[in-house]
């Protein structure tokens, strides 16, 4: 099974916005982006197209879904790790208002939950349980398209190469970038991170 993993583009929050599942739209950059993305597409459609059901990610996948004349399949599981509180807020703010638990959550972000949200912990699970369900219903020649989030297409990432969650951010992600697994008589191999278009084996 072949997964393309792709994230949203660039949105309409203003720098430094805390957006976790705050759900803010794609900009127009954003929404360029992804078509040129979508433009460099090669060989058959995808088998499946999933996306996160937060706005950003679902507004990317439509532009796949047209190309390929497809329905995306929207799965909570892809959202972006949920921050909370904080969702929503200018992260100078929360630093400064919220100084005590911003600086124990930045030093234990891996297991510690932003307040009233959720840790990168609980991200690596909930993605886990959608790769795992994924690798249950799909045959070794499919391929999978999966519009997503930073992290949680850290975490998926993460997941495949066995890397320590701690090493998550190791892993550059930018808007409106691809990037491909393949796994294999039980285990995974990693294509490519974070390009700016799909490349051919």
């Amino acid at each position: 099974m072949d997964l393309i993993l792709v994230r949203h583009g660039d949105t309409e929050a203003p720098p430094g916005l805390c957006v976790g599942h705050a759900d803010v739209a794609l900009s127009s950059e954003g929404f360029l982006a992804i078509q040129r993305l979508a433009a460099h597409w090669q060989g058959e459609p995808p088998r499946f197209l999933f996306t996160s059901d937060l706005r950003r990610a679902q507004q990317s996948a439509q532009v796949f879904a047209a190309r390929f004349a497809t329905e995306p399949l929207a799965d909570p599981r892809l959202r972006e790790v949920d921050l909370g509180e904080w969702d929503g807020r200018h992260w100078d703010a929360i630093v400064k208002e919220d100084a005590n638990r911003y600086r124990h959550w930045a030093d234990n972000w891996v297991i510690q939950e932003a307040p009233g949200g959720e840790s990168f912990s609980d991200v690596m699970r909930r993605t886990g349980a959608w790769l795992a369900a994924l690798l249950g219903s799909t045959q070794e020649h499919d391929c999978v398209l999966t519009v997503a989030h930073a992290g949680s297409i850290r975490a998926l990432l993460c997941h495949a190469l066995g890397l320590p969650p701690a090493r998550a951010f190791a892993i550059q992600l930018a808007h409106a970038r691809a990037s491909h697994i393949r796994y294999r008589l039980g285990q995974f191999e990693v294509g490519y991170t974070n390009t700016s278009r799909f490349e051919a084996d």
